[in-house]
């Protein structure tokens, strides 16, 4: 039977708000179950995962606390895993899925799945999509920043079997586990996230058993119908009409620098089109959009604008269409490598699409937000043990946009989970790991300054206690700073560096997979996120809280907003020279529109201009795992 035409049942409001708030405190279960039992700091303190319910045919009913990049595009795997399965889908199985040419997002991102039956009949899905630290390729990490195509990333695993019926494949689990690094760790994780699922699936079980399936089936289709009315509502307030922006990704990884995203926003009257036609051809590197990411880059900006109280199921997410060029960096042929796919190009595809809305609804959206940077996956071997270690460091991200009414939030890290992520702490990562985090604060003056200020970005400086240790990563937003909106500034942009024993600093580029030891240091500063609005309007007092605080400087707060501070420790505001100098911002702007976005350009950052200083090297390549220094 189609869930679509679900036995009729009376809606009784109150009933629907009692299984509403059910099937959000079901993923809410199963969110603190995985979190709880898995092994990797990436699941296990830096929340690196979601969880959501769907109904039988793939709609999505619920998700929690979770990862966007994740669920505004989880459905797609469900649909590759009706198809390749057909009707041999039966109660007991699990079935697992990290192919980014089947629905996934990137071969990072492993999805684990069971159907829900009740009574004999297939009713639900409970499906956890959770990062994995390691994914078997040829460098120790996940998101393989040099591969050329999807074998050269690691195990690709279209939808596979890991229960059959209630019977576990241990054969096709130690298939699995036999590739990949850190074989423990990502046993306890897989487990966290099948504990997840079942975890879903008993209480899908107990809520039928109250209500009765055919009423829980009526109220999934009002929720779905209840998320849509109110989304074509929202819709209906916006400024119907085409936008169209254009953003820029740092590199590819490949030999390619600020390469070109565009995208066409179409405002209809209940519904939103998203167009990322005009951007680059996909790249040789790893940072090439899968459809899955695509779907959901284009589509968060939409679900963020409009009230959050409306319920993230398949109601709101019906109301965007997402398309993109075959072939294009928004949306790779096979075999294209996808490995970075939910952060470059991601991040930058979220950003455009919020630049095109700036023109509509500039009142409902944020500004340049985090792309993912500073973001090392650090390996090495204990020696105390023989062990091998690695841990995902996310201590050095970036800060999310202002929005009007509101600053950025700092180390808000990526696009892919506004704010959904966490970082290991400080005391967590020298426990764990052979490592000591020397620095680790807000970088003054790297957000974008408007009436309401960019979350900052962070400076972050680490060194390897015994052993040499293996670095991994790919920047964003470094050189091309998140912009800002409405007459704000952007971020400033960043970069990263390695000190040698002689003090000399090595600047790196974007893609690395280098070395460093004991007597050297791994230092990332990340940008800001964009300012929001007239700097003028941001109010004298906050201004001097800001410089105080050590936000941003004096001269900034002279430059862009006209206040004259003393030099004392807690300032004191010159009245007089800030009032003159607030007159001469406003007489060299008369008759001038602020613009809506800055940068407007390709290149903007000045970071690595006004941190390097003599003695210093900049590195443009360098050779996979070399050291740095020697």
């Amino acid at each position: 039977m189609d869930r679509a035409e679900a036995p009729t049942v009376a809606v009784d409001p109150i009933t629907f708000s009692v299984i509403l708030n059910r099937f959000g405190a079901i993923a809410t279960e199963m969110t603190i179950a995985l979190e709880r039992a898995a092994m990797s700091s990436v699941l296990a303190l830096c929340r690196d995962y979601s969880c959501c319910l769907y109904d039988v045919s793939a709609r999505q009913i619920a998700m929690v606390d979770a990862i966007p990049i994740h669920t505004n595009s989880m459905h797609l795997v469900l649909h590759h895993i009706i198809d390749a399965f057909g009707a041999d889908i039966a109660e007991g199985d699990v079935i697992a899925c990290n192919y980014a040419y089947a629905g996934g997002t990137h071969i990072g991102d492993l999805v684990t799945v069971c159907p829900v039956f009740y009574e004999g009949e297939h009713r639900f899905w409970a499906a956890a999509r959770g990062h994995q630290l390691d994914v078997g390729g040829p460098l120790p990490t996940s998101a393989n920043p040099f591969a050329r195509d999807i074998w050269q990333e690691g195990l690709q695993i279209p939808p596979l079997k890991l229960y059959d019926a209630g019977r576990k494949r241990d054969d096709v689990i130690k298939l699995y586990l036999t590739n990949v690094r850190w074989r423990e760790s990502l046993q306890g994780d897989l487990m966290a996230q099948l504990g997840s699922i079942w975890t879903g699936e008993r209480r899908l079980h107990e809520l039928c058993d109250e209500f009765g399936p055919g009423m829980v089936e009526t109220y999934v289709q009002e929720s779905i119908e209840y998320a849509a009315r109110r989304t074509r509502e929202a819709i209906r307030g916006m400024p119907t009409g085409v936008y169209r922006a254009e953003g820029w990704l740092d590199d590819d990884g490949a030999g390619r620098k600020d390469v070109p995203i565009r995208c066409t926003v179409m405002i209809n009257d209940e519904s939103v089109s998203v167009d990322f036609d005009g951007s680059a051809p996909q790249g040789r590197g790893a940072s090439n959009s899968s459809d899955a990411v695509m779907q959901a880059a284009g589509g968060i900006p939409i679900v963020m604008a409009i009230d959050p109280d409306i319920p993230h199921n398949e109601g709101c997410l019906r109301a965007v269409s997402v398309s993109a060029p075959p072939g294009s960096i928004c949306n790779a042929r096979y075999p294209a490598a996808t490995a970075l796919a939910t952060t470059t190009p991601a991040d930058v595809m979220q950003d455009v699409v919020c630049r095109a809305l700036a023109e509509a609804i500039p009142d409902k959206i944020r500004a340049g937000s985090a792309h993912l940077a500073n973001i090392p996956m650090l390996s090495g071997t204990d020696p105390a043990t023989g062990a091998r270690w690695g841990h995902l460091l996310l201590n050095g991200g970036s800060g999310g946009g202002a929005a009007n009414g509101a600053d950025g939030w700092p180390l808000i890290t990526t696009n892919a989970a506004h704010g959904g992520l966490k970082t290991a702490s400080v005391e967590h990562t020298e426990l764990l790991y052979p490592l000591t985090v020397e620095h680790w604060e807000i970088a003054p003056d790297s957000m974008g300054l408007g009436e309401y200020i960019g979350g900052p970005g962070v400076a972050c400086r680490i060194r390897p206690q015994w052993e040499d240790t293996e670095l991994v990563l790919q920047n964003d937003g470094l050189t091309n700073p998140l912009f800002g909106v409405a007459g704000a500034t952007p971020g400033r942009g960043g970069g990263h560096y390695i000190t040698g024993a002689d003090g000399t600093r090595h600047f790196l580029p974007g893609s690395v997979h280098v070395r460093f030891g004991p007597t050297e240091t791994w230092t990332g500063e990340s940008t800001g996120g964009g300012g929001y609005g007239d700097p003028l309007r941001r109010p004298v007092e906050c201004v001097r809280k800001d410089v105080r605080d050590g936000f941003y400087s004096r001269e900034l707060a002279g430059e862009v907003y006209g206040v004259v501070l003393s030099d004392d420790l807690d300032p004191v505001i010159d009245e007089d020279a800030t009032a003159a100098r607030r007159r001469d911002i406003e007489e060299a702007r008369a008759g001038k529109d602020l613009p809506v976005v800055l940068p407007t350009e390709p290149g903007a950052s000045t970071w690595l201009a006004d941190t390097m200083r003599d003695g210093d090297v900049r590195i443009e390549s360098i050779i996979a795992g070399a050291a740095v220094t020697e």
